[in-house]
């Protein structure tokens, strides 16, 4: 019995049918996909031997949650407060969890399989305040209402002296407050005592006061099950047929160099033969001999040597591949070339906002979720602190995200765009010096006064 069963199986939850398979059968297959795999992985080999093959991969469902995490949560996003003790104690708990490094992996794994949580818990043995960034086959939800999900299972898989264990802990909002409770199971499904591991952990437990649940639900809303509320859908839950399609124009195209390569047509007189090791007779043609030798034919034409190599089809691959990744940009939100491998170099914030709006509506979307969620999750991490003595009563539990904008130019365009401003008399040398080689305003003004003791100087623009 795994992780799963446990959760369904041992816990009491108002779990419908159709969501349970949607655990069952609908998070396992955009895993499988997410990861590269796919029921399509697999296909006939064909010829006298038979058997299968796999399916080369080009991993477009990876690359567009990739690419949706980047675009909803650069390096350098902060979180904020008006108050700023409370602003000084997130940002060290925030740091002390390596929230900035494991969020954006976080981010791509919900847009793959839907979505995900922030749990928030207290742990004195360890440091305080800590951050459990859980995956969508980490929980399932127990309760829910118009507000969003009250209560929740986790489940952790433990391994210790050879055996492995499961821990299942269920949080729940109640009139009195968070109730929580903690089982554990050895593997098979036989409950055993929790104090076996954990004797720290205490088996049920209410925190009183509390009015929202300790953690809080990050999903896609796609609307591709919506029988399935309060959960999300993969972001490409509607695109797996392009994903196939997709995977099997690039295993085409890996195909057309394998089957395309040259072959030369050779007169049987030319093939030597030879004994293996296990006593069969291989015939091979040795490409390096210069020596003459006769043979005994009447037909010239036997003895032609002849190239039989095959027009290889690249540019038609390349084309339905271009095609084929437009239309799952379009599917999953973003703006035709979103994932073009030959888009050429990047242009200025401005240009890529104006021809890919599409993608950044739906950043902003996703952007707009996310600062809420982070919100809210401060929010509890907040009242942890206080109810540690960690943080004043009196400080504030409001708290938001601040994106850094993660579009970025390349400095070639950057250094042609600062020339043509200072060709166009916009801006001065040293200005220009500046913004080409990264400087300070100062040091571009040295460099350009040196320049005219050297008796290099050049008219100066205001």
């Amino acid at each position: 019995m795994g992780l799963k069963e446990i959760l369904f199986g041992k816990v009491k939850t108002d779990v419908p049918t159709e969501l349970s398979g949607f655990y069952a059968g609908a998070l396992a297959r955009w895993r499988d996909i997410y990861g590269g795999g796919g029921n399509w992985r697999y296909t006939s080999k064909g010829g006298l031997n038979g058997g299968t093959r796999r399916v080369a991969a080009l991993g477009a469902a990876k690359a567009v949650c990739s690419e949706l995490a980047r675009l909803c949560f650069a390096e350098g996003s902060q979180i904020i407060s008006a108050d700023k003790n409370t602003e000084k104690y997130l940002r060290r708990v925030l740091a002390e969890n390596n929230f900035a490094e494991r969020f954006p992996d976080f981010l791509e794994k919900m847009f793959a399989l839907g979505g995900g949580m922030i749990k928030v818990r207290y742990d004195g043995s360890d440091g305080g305040v800590k951050l459990d960034l859980l995956g969508a086959e980490d929980f399932v939800p127990t309760k829910w209402n118009s507000g969003g999900i009250t209560g929740a299972a986790f489940g952790s898989q433990i391994r210790d002296g050879g055996r492995t264990y499961f821990l299942a802990e269920t949080q729940e909002l109640t009139d009195g407050g968070v109730l929580t409770k903690n089982r554990l199971y050895r593997e098979g499904g036989a409950e055993i005592p929790l104090d076996t591991l954990f004797p720290d952990i205490r088996a049920e437990s209410v925190m009183e006061g509390l009015t929202k649940p300790l953690f809080v639900y990050m999903g896609v809303n796609t609307g591709a099950f919506a029988a399935c509320k309060p959960l999300g859908a993969s972001v490409f839950a509607g695109a797996e047929d392009t994903v196939k399609s997709i995977d099997i124009v690039f295993d085409s195209l890996q195909r057309e160099f394998i089957l395309g390569k040259k072959r030369i047509i050779v007169p049987s007189y030319a093939v030597r033969g030879e004994y293996d090791e296990n006593g069969e007779l291989v015939r091979r043609f040795n490409a390096n001999d210069e020596v003459f030798e006769a043979f005994s034919t009447s037909d010239s034409e036997e003895l032609k040597i002849s190239d039989n190599s095959a027009l290889l089809r690249v540019n038609e691959h390349i084309e339905a591949l271009d095609e084929l990744l437009d239309l799952f940009c379009m599917q999953v939100g973003l703006s035709e070339g979103a994932l073009s491998y030959k888009s050429g170099s990047v242009r200025t914030a401005t240009e890529v906002i104006s021809r890919n709006s599409r993608t950044y509506r739906t950043a902003g979307v996703y952007r707009k979720m996310i600062s809420r969620c982070i919100a809210r999750a401060a929010e509890n991490i907040c009242l942890l602190g206080k109810m540690a003595g960690e943080l004043p009563e009196s400080a504030s539990e409001h708290a938001e995200l601040k994106f850094a904008d993660g579009i970025c130019e390349d400095e070639g365009s950057k250094a042609q765009r600062a020339k043509e401003l200072y060709s166009s008399g916009i801006i001065s040398r040293a200005r220009a010096l500046s913004e080409i080689y990264g400087i300070s305003l100062d040091e571009a003004r040295a460099i350009e006064k040196e320049d005219f003791f050297n008796g290099r100087n050049e008219s100066t623009r205001a």
